[in-house]
């Protein structure tokens, strides 16, 4: 059995008829800050007596309360959980909780009324409330969260509630019941008892001299009829007081070492006693797993806040990666919330929640945005730390390559600009450039829209704007250059000659337009910088920054014609005369004494420097539009 539909209104950031769908073994949940992550763990740990961080009691400020104007907290808070795939006694344990259904139902609800400090409460299994909630039922789900904040350290300590000490017992309880029934003590304990007496009559150590010490004293101080007994040794003789006494100590690596070479946690890294502290969560859970030395339990839910806590990305991949792996053991279910691109990354989208606040929260499992198997593989692999950017972000760009990734930024601060400062650049709007390093939108795009004719109802609410080039086909012209290298002489389109492009990626767009979250904007004549050249005056920079590149060691004209070009007056030249320049620019950008990406990096930083006069091409304007929500401004246009 698993958790497998929350629904939640009126509590935290939720107002009503919010409900997410999760599945067995392991859920990832991401998005932005503020969507409501946070909240759906909250309203799991208040179904459940959490064993970990304890019982979540409700609060004043659990109450849903909107930032209209003269807003009231929610009267009500209401928590349904429907547990689905129940199985042989699974189906009998929870009889109440089904009634005519295949799958279990829970559900809380809570007044705005506070009484005595605490606010009235109910909780009742199945589809009606028809008897109240047997505690029993509710303890054969095990809970267990690890909030944001660990202090690891802590409860790795020895004490009652060390997580030692819960592991051991456990992994005893079968032979600790075997004693008890037979009236003896539990091996462990004739061990310690047996230490103990060698150790107070022993003359080596003093600590018999020390313990007749201290009740010569206090028989003096008190008499013999009001003194007290007192021996020293390490523990009493209950096997409780014994585990709860012992300490887990690090040793840095898995090489053999003596035990005095073990160190307190006290010097180990943040990093590492979170994933103690994990291990030994885990070890628990696992053991109840696969035998029934644990608790009779049915479903073991582990909620873990940002595991990526103090840990460097490797650490990060590898703890997800297991968690991955123990999740899919019957009855184990772990939700995870994060900030982490490499734990996102690290996963498949099948396992991955997208959780957005756009008018109010909603939660997208990706793996029912409809992606083909084939597809869904390609979306994994190509999905890594930079790309995973997309699921954190309010607006996303996609781009062909690294050059469009590094100039559209800059290029969106000249578009934003004149909304004024702190509206001027794609970090205000929660937009980010990913780079695809291809023309795969039809893979990329199914996570924001429909792009093959299917009718979905879920895909994930981000802006998304693709950007894509023309492609137009080359001429078979061929021409030697000034070092005699022969090459091709591509056809030049310009506003009077354009033919359509070659990049299957264009016949997306009226598809993708159909969606409320995605566009996709095609070059109107051939690549980025052909594009940008033939725009306004800007081939006087661009030339003049491709000169500035241009080797010093390559003799030859390159350079001082760049420099020579760089000096025309653009702005009253004909389309056709424009069109040859900006052709020459691109074949010297795409030249190997250059490169797209360095000269890219370089326009970008004469951009940041001063974007005065620099004119954007249009299509690039609508895409920056729209991942930053500002379509009204495209709508306007149009209508105009």
């Amino acid at each position: 059995m698993y958790l497998k539909t929350l629904a939640i209104g009126g509590f935290k950031c939720f107002e009503r008829d919010f409900s997410v769908e999760l599945h067995d073994g392991l859920n990832v949940l991401v998005g932005e800050n503020g969507a409501g992550k946070t909240g759906i763990v909250s309203a799991i740990r208040q179904l459940f007596n959490d064993s970990e961080s304890g019982k979540r009691f409700i609060h004043e400020r659990d109450f849903y309360r909107g930032f209209e104007p003269g807003a009231v907290p929610a009267e009500s808070i209401g928590i349904e959980a429907i547990f689905s795939d129940l199985q042989g006694d699974e189906l009998t344990a929870f009889t109440d909780w089904c009634g005519r259904e295949p799958e279990a139902k829970l559900t809380f609800t809570a007044s705005n009324r506070e009484s005595r400090g605490r606010f009235r409460h109910e909780m009742w299994g199945g589809p009606e409330r028809t008897k109240n909630l047997e505690v029993e039922t509710l303890d054969l789900i095990h809970c267990v969260y690890l909030p944001p904040l660990r202090d690891a350290e802590v409860k790795l300590r020895d004490g009652r509630q060390s997580r030692l000490a819960r592991l051991l017992k456990t992994l005893c309880r079968k032979e600790l019941e075997q004693s008890r029934k037979a009236g003896e003590m539990h091996p462990l304990e004739k061990r310690v008892g047996d230490f103990n007496k060698e150790l107070a009559e022993s003359e080596e150590f003093a600590i018999k001299a020390a313990n007749e010490r201290i009740g010569g004293s206090l028989k003096k101080a008190l008499g013999q009829q009001l003194s007290q007994s007192t021996v020293i040794q390490f523990s009493e003789v209950n096997f409780s007081k014994i585990v709860e006494g012992l300490r887990l100590l690090f040793f840095p690596d898995l090489s053999q070492a003596e035990a005095t070479q073990f160190r307190s946690l006290e010097e180990n890294s943040l990093g590492y006693n979170n994933l103690l502290y994990i291990a030994s969560i885990l070890a628990e859970l696992i053991l109840e797993t696969d035998d029934d030395r644990g608790e009779k339990t049915y479903l073991r839910l582990l909620l873990i806040e940002e595991p990526e806590a103090h840990l460097h990305p490797q650490l990060q991949i590898r703890l997800l990666r297991h968690l991955e792996s123990v999740s899919k053991a019957r009855g184990m279910q772990v939700i995870v919330t994060t900030h982490s691109t490499v734990i996102s990354s690290a996963v498949s989208i099948n396992n991955v929640i997208h959780v957005s606040r756009v008018k109010k929260p909603i939660a997208v499992p990706l793996r029912l945005c409809g992606l083909s198997e084939p597809c869904r593989k390609f979306v994994d692999r190509w999905l890594d730390v930079t790309k995973s950017n997309l699921l954190f972000a309010k607006g996303v760009v996609l781009v062909e390559g690294i050059a469009e990734a590094i100039v559209v930024p800059e290029l969106a601060r000249v578009v934003l600009q004149r909304l004024g400062e702190g509206k001027d650049c794609l970090d205000d709007y929660g937009v980010s450039v990913i780079n695809l390093n291809g023309i795969y939108f039809n893979y990329f795009m199914q996570l924001f829209c429909d792009v093959d004719g299917q009718d979905r109802s879920l895909n994930v609410p981000v802006r998304c704007a693709g950007l894509t080039d023309n492609d137009p086909p080359k001429s078979i012209e061929k021409v030697n250059d000034e070092n005699g290298k022969e090459r091709d002489v591509s056809y030049l389109p310009h506003a009077e000659s354009c033919i359509p492009g070659e990049n299957h990626a264009l016949a997306l767009i009226p598809e993708i337009a159909k969606s409320s979250h995605a566009r996709l904007f095609g070059s109107p004549f051939k690549t980025l910088e052909y594009d940008l050249a033939l725009e306004g005056s800007n081939l006087g920079r661009m030339l003049s920054v491709a000169a500035t590149l241009w080797p010093e060691s390559e003799r030859g004209t390159v350079k001082p014609a760049l420099e020579k070009a760089a000096k025309l007056d653009f702005a009253q030249m004909g389309n056709a005369d424009k069109a040859a320049h900006a052709g020459e620019l691109l074949y010297r950008v795409e030249c190997t004494e250059i490169g797209k990406g360095l000269y890219a990096q370089v326009l970008a930083d004469e951009l940041a420097r001063d974007a005065t006069g620099f004119s954007v091409p249009q299509y690039i304007q609508d895409a920056i539009l729209w991942a930053c929500g500002l379509d009204t401004q495209l709508a306007a246009r149009d209508a105009s």
